[in-house]
């Protein structure tokens, strides 16, 4: 008796024939072994699109790796192990940077408590002797007392000095000096918070430093700590000018690598980006020079520049949460980089970007 269900005895289809519709179809074409992990791997790898949790530039990395296996028709076990290995790079590295990152925060900021730990120490003992020889000083009472009244005060505030310096070390990024991803976390939390109870404008200006990767090929890392110190005394003096001239906060921050971003309350998005293309501009203009460890000038006239995305709270995210202000924002971001970089661009609702 001759089985006339195309999809076999079981009603469903069988592997090789799902694989002759679609990618699989398509994977058919240009050799990829078929029901191998190439093939799995493949489709995975195509999928990326859709993980919420990756940065586009991620997915933009992770795309072109699809399609330079694809171009090279290479499916040997070398190539496969290499194609994870890099796969896994990607994914990772972003996480790695961030963790290497708060390493050296952590560090640093253990250093200051020991240092504070010691100073106050030494205190607490001078205190000591001062209070014993208040008393064997033979004074009257309240005399003794207030001497030793006073030494106290000044340990406290002494003390509540470090505890606020150590607060604003962890809000401080140690290169750069302006805020880092935990201060720009709270910040605009909080920010966040008064623009939608009060109804006001917010605006969020993500920007990265264009070919920043090259740039530290060439003149090494040393010299790109230094460029990207420059780039955020800028962010910083343009935030006092800004609070100075025209009396708006302008919050800096330094998001991660060689992305900035500058929290605007109270400014909406087309003026934001006007904001946006002054940055650019005096960065584009600036003279950057470049010093060996010995301090001498090996470079004079180096130019950097900027891409820029701009986004407003009420107007490019569908509830006002700071991680939708932050996506919106990366999106344009990532839509300058695209368009040629060095520019600013304003988001737009839906996804749609423009200049």
């Amino acid at each position: 008796m001759t089985d006339d269900n195309p999809k076999g005895s079981h009603g469903m289809d069988q592997p090789e024939e799902r694989c002759l519709s679609g990618i699989c179809g398509a994977l058919d074409k240009i050799g990829t072994p078929r029901e191998s992990k190439w093939r799995a791997l493949i489709l995975y790898m195509r999928s990326i699109k859709d993980f919420d949790f990756l940065e586009p530039e991620q997915k933009k990395e992770i795309q072109a790796l699809v399609v330079t296996v694809l171009k090279e028709k290479d499916f040997s076990e070398e190539r496969f192990a290499k194609v994870i290995a890099e796969n896994g790079r990607i994914l990772y590295e972003p996480w790695r940077k961030k963790l290497e990152a708060a390493v050296r925060e952590t560090a640093s900021l253990v250093d200051e408590f020991q240092t504070a730990f010691r100073r106050r120490r030494g205190d607490v003992q001078n205190l000591e002797a001062s209070a014993v020889s208040a008393v064997e000083s033979g004074a009257d009472i309240q005399t003794v007392v207030s001497r030793i009244r006073q030494d106290f005060r000044k340990v406290i505030r002494d003390m509540q000095k470090d505890a606020d310096d150590l607060v604003a070390l962890s809000m401080t990024d140690a290169l750069t000096h302006i805020g880092n991803r935990r201060a720009f976390d709270r910040f605009i939390e909080n920010a966040v918070t008064a623009a939608a109870e009060k109804k006001h404008p917010l605006s969020l200006l993500m920007m990265d430093i264009d070919h920043f990767k090259l740039f530290n090929d060439e003149f090494g890392h040393l010299v790109g700590d230094q460029a990207l110190a420059t780039v955020a005394s800028i962010l910083k003096a343009f935030a006092e000018d800004m609070g100075s001239m025209e009396g708006k906060t302008v919050f800096v921050a330094r998001y991660g690598g060689e992305e900035f971003a500058a929290i605007i309350p109270g400014v909406a998005k087309l003026e934001a980006g006007d904001m946006a293309e002054i940055l650019r501009n005096r960065i584009g203009k600036y003279n950057f020079i470049i010093r060996n460890a010995q301090g001498e000038i090996i470079s004079s006239g180096v130019k950097l520049s900027v891409s820029v995305g701009v986004a407003e709270l009420m107007d490019d995210c569908d509830a006002p949460v700071p991680a939708h202000l932050v996506e919106a924002s990366d999106e344009a971001l990532y839509e300058a980089k695209r368009s040629g970089r060095d520019r600013v661009i304003l988001s737009r609702p839906g996804g749609a970007n423009g200049n």
